[in-house]
């Protein structure tokens, strides 16, 4: 997707030392072209250890308006066995934009880090933009030494959070500094010490978020800011149990939080699908670097996320029925989204009502029914997922039977022409054999082709996620029998298990290119044509509103101009001027490329007029006259006097009746005339 880097900043975006942030005034929506000249700036802040459902209001007023004032979004970490929840992996995930099985970091010791094909952000900022100012800050020596890399312009340590912090706001208050990440690592030494639930961790994480109100006041003071754009993050790398520690899987140790205000973010911002790995290629879209596929990030910038059709479940999901581990968390459902299907026909009665066939889950739903089975690894899933979980819902007696076998199927994308079909999902999957798992391309009925399989995955092994990934097929659509493509492709989700694992599936995209060019086509309405008179011609296949010229050939001879509609389509009378002399010709549309199209036409001769027959003297009611009597009031009574052929009549045949001159008197000069010629052929 093309990403739109948005840099207009709030003139009204106040960091104060609470870190309470306003909306743009309206003079600011008025001045967008001036804003675009803001010079970007960032600054990330990291506290090691901080549990968000810990970080209450009144404990962490500075993090708190700073969510309300932009970005506000929860997400867990992965666990065992992907990585554990320590500062190792959730550090480097959170600086490379990628999960452990990228940056190989699955520990503190750093044995085989990846950073060398996924490094750190601040990292991509030197390479691609080497004059940018970059500083890295950090209690916890990994973070300056071994994290970010060499590249960076300012890497320290400190020996605590308040020489951390000072350096900080002195590096934020010098003019060249661009871009910063800061780590605070004394809210982890107090869950330590004494958990989560304890005074001594509400006390720490209050001390962080007021140092974090320094270095937001900092940038406040900057006196260029005004003329900068900045965003600020915080998040933290893992929680910490009730009693002190972390490293395993519950709630409080695996989630994390984004907290981010700046020009990208509107106010009160809430979302369900940001991760950590998504901070690295925000950051990076902010000053000006877009995310290069080729980095094979599993961030997205945040903006660029888009919500998949799952994810309007949302707004329909309910308490568990059965499972205990989520406890009263609305985190599924069974409805599915408009246009999918679930076919249960195989499912037999029975089991866990959640997961009696495909149902819809959230992660903090699915990854706490129960620990330690793999299912804390589901970090490629966003917001709203669909569940096949053959191990839980056979953990419900009674049941029908014991093979759990369901159907997803998406609907009937329509297809455009392209050869080609581009399908990619979120593809996690637990194998505790046996079991079944199949996707499925299939197509429209009418076209008689058979269902293709796109991937098949193993159906026996130990409970190990051989697949957990973005699943990426190029898929050649085949043809009908007479050679033509499909008109609809839809994919079924096939699984089967007696007992077993599960199968997640997320984010299902199905995509084209540009349908194929259809090329143009002209037509006549007739092929043979009068000079003089018109012809209608059609077309198709044009460019949208594209404009075409007619020409009559054999000598050229302008025929106007007619406008393709929105389809490409067009219908225009020409007229084939009267002079055209009768033979074969052509008519030409040329394109606004320059292409013509051409059609012939046969012209023929207008018919030529009659001439009007020789006048004979004495013929025209206003010239001709005669003599005649009669007395006018009655037919054959009036009478009527003049000179001219009608007394030749008068000589030549006697005297009219006094009958005819009344009926000519009556019915005037026509009838005189049928008399007079009447006469003549008596004559």
């Amino acid at each position: 997707m093309k990403h739109t880097h948005i840099t207009a900043a709030a003139a009204a975006l106040l960091l104060g030392a609470t870190g309470i942030a306003t909306a743009a005034t309206p003079a600011l929506a008025e001045g967008i072209a001036q804003e675009t000249t803001k010079t970007p700036k960032t600054l990330v802040i990291g506290v090691d250890g901080a549990s968000f459902d810990i970080m209450a209001d009144s404990t962490t007023p500075t993090v708190s308006a700073l969510r309300a004032g932009g970005l506000s979004a929860t997400s867990n970490l992965a666990g065992a066995p992907m990585s554990p929840t320590v500062s190792g992996p959730g550090w480097s995930t959170i600086a490379t934009g990628v999960w452990a099985p990228k940056h190989g970091v699955v520990d503190n010791n750093f044995t085989s880090p990846n950073y060398g094909a996924f490094p750190d952000y601040l990292t991509r900022i030197e390479q691609n933009l080497p004059d940018r100012n970059t500083t890295v800050v950090g209690t916890w020596g990994p973070i300056s030494t071994t994290i970010f890399g060499a590249a960076v312009d300012s890497r320290s340590r400190f020996g605590n959070d308040t020489l951390t912090t000072q350096a900080v706001v002195s590096a934020l208050s010098a003019q060249a500094t661009d871009d910063v990440f800061v780590h605070l690592d004394e809210v982890d030494g107090a869950g330590h010490s004494s958990g989560s639930s304890s005074e001594a961790y509400r006390k720490a994480l209050q001390k962080a978020d007021g140092q974090i109100g320094e270095m937001v006041n900092a940038i406040k003071q900057r006196p260029t800011y005004n003329a900068e754009d900045w965003l600020v993050v915080v998040t933290s790398d893992h929680g910490h149990t009730p009693t002190g520690g972390h490293g395993g899987s519950t709630k409080l140790e695996r989630k994390t939080f984004v907290a981010a205000n700046g020009s990208p973010f509107a106010p009160g911002t809430v979302r369900h699908d940001v991760k950590v790995t998504d901070i690295a290629p925000t950051v990076l879209s902010h000053v000006g670097i877009a995310n290069d596929p080729a980095w094979d990030l599993d961030g997205s910038v945040v903006n660029d996320l888009v919500p998949d059709d799952f994810d309007t479940l949302r707004p329909q999901l309910q308490p568990a029925v059965q499972e205990k581990g989520p406890a009263d968390l609305l985190g599924w459902t069974a409805a599915t989204p408009e246009g999918w299907s679930i076919d249960n026909s195989k499912m037999p009665s029975g089991g866990a009502p959640e997961f009696s066939g495909w149902t819809f889950m959230t992660d903090d739903f699915f990854s706490n029914v129960e620990l330690g089975q793999f299912r804390e690894n589901n970090v490629y899933s966003r917001d709203v997922f669909a569940v096949a979980d053959s191990d839980e819902w056979a953990d419900v007696s009674p049941r029908g039977g014991n093979m759990f076998d369901s159907t997803l199927k998406s609907p009937a994308y329509e297809l455009n022409g392209a050869e080609q079909l581009d399908i990619s999902f979120v593809s996690d999957y637990a194998v505790d054999g046996p079991q079944k798992a199949i996707v499925s391309v299939v197509f429209d009925e009418a076209s008689g082709i058979a269902p293709h399989t796109l991937v098949t995955y193993p159906g026996d092994g130990t409970r190990l996620n051989p697949v957990n990934k973005v699943e990426r097929f190029a898929f050649d659509l085949p043809r009908t029998e007479g050679g033509d493509l499909p008109k609809t492709a839809s994919l079924h989700f096939e699984y089967g298990g007696n007992n077993s694992a599960f199968w997640v599936i997320d984010q299902v995209r199905v995509s084209q290119g540009e349908a194929p060019a259809v090329p143009a086509e002209l037509s006549l309405s007739a092929a043979t044509v009068e000079a003089g008179k018109t012809v209608t011609a059609s077309g198709t296949g044009f460019a949208p509103e594209e404009v075409v010229a007619f020409e009559l050939r054999s000598e050229p001879q302008d025929l106007g101009t007619a406008t393709a509609d929105a389809a490409g389509a067009l219908s225009h009378e020409l007229t084939v001027p009267a002079a055209t002399p009768a033979g074969e010709h052509t008519i030409i549309a040329i394109r606004a490329d320059g292409t013509e199209l051409s059609q012939p036409i046969t012209v023929t001769a207008a018919p030529t007029e009659e001439k009007p027959e020789p006048e004979v003297p004495g013929t025209k009611p206003d010239t001709e006259t005669g003599t005649g009597t009669g007395t006018g009031s009655k037919p054959g009574t009036g009478t009527a006097s003049g000179t001219g052929d009608g007394a030749g009549l008068a000589s030549t045949g006697g005297a009219v009746t006094g009958l005819a001159l009344g009926a000519t008197a009556i019915l005037g000069a026509g009838a005189y005339l049928f008399i007079r010629s009447r006469r003549r052929l008596d004559a």
